[in-house]
């Protein structure tokens, strides 16, 4: 485990509150709910539209988060793993992105040959969009979903049952549930792979600065390299 990973609580746990189960309600359930009100409908009905309306939602839930970190909870955000990484924690966060990027391949290649699936319309819907947007929604997923589904619940589930397992193993299945909708099931496969390894990465370093440099790098890979080879 990296060597300042016991400072990521910031201070010591509150145990539990209110404060705490709407925080945890905003960063596991956000999502799903928001969604059910059909934003991108409210903005447009174009698939542009629709992406952003869906980034917009997102951003509004981390900032929602933060106040509740900050102004209800009354803690720091170091306690959900916001802090600057050392150089051996950017270099492993890089690095497991790359590690990640190929063992996803390799998996949803055997199934694709296997289940004879075809690439999920998410993404190919992505890879139409323009180079703003599409850096948009990169940047959007990289930052936000850290904060939602890494930082903020892994901390607190570790906090309340004193078992870090269980913070990652809730914080990994609510992700791959809330996302298995729009990838479906030849998304889903290496969604399974990469969201393995950023919660180990996250598990590791307790630093969710760490673990955007590796979802930066799958993203990065899977929505502007990969593409341009298929």
């Amino acid at each position: 485990m990296s060597a300042t990973a016991g400072e990521a609580r910031g201070e010591t746990s509150s145990g539990l509150s209110v404060a705490v189960l709407v925080g945890l309600f905003v960063s596991l359930f956000g999502a799903p709910v928001l969604g059910r009100f059909d934003l991108p409908r409210e903005v447009g009905t174009s698939t542009a539209g629709s992406i952003l309306a869906n980034s917009l939602s997102s951003w509004l839930l981390v900032g929602a988060l933060l106040v509740v970190v900050l102004h209800w909870e009354d803690r720091r955000l170091r306690s959900i793993g916001l802090r600057m990484p050392t150089r051996r924690e950017v270099a492993v966060g890089i690095g497991a992105g790359f590690g990640g990027v190929v063992l996803g391949l390799l998996v949803t290649g055997v199934a694709v040959v296997t289940l004879r699936l075809e690439q999920p319309e998410t993404l190919s819907a992505i890879t139409r969009l323009s180079l703003p947007i599409q850096l948009a929604v990169v940047g959007t997923a990289v930052i936000v979903e850290e904060i939602l589904w890494r930082g903020y619940p892994i901390e607190r589930l570790a906090e309340l049952t004193d078992r870090l397992w269980v913070g990652a193993g809730i914080s990994g299945l609510v992700f791959l549930a809330v996302h298995y909708p729009a990838w479906g099931l030849a998304g889903a496969i290496p969604q399974a792979v990469f969201t393995a390894v950023l919660v180990g990465v996250y598990v590791w370093s307790r630093n969710v600065v760490v673990s955007m440099l590796t979802h930066g790098v799958i993203n990065v890979a899977m929505v502007f390299v990969l593409p341009s080879f298929l």
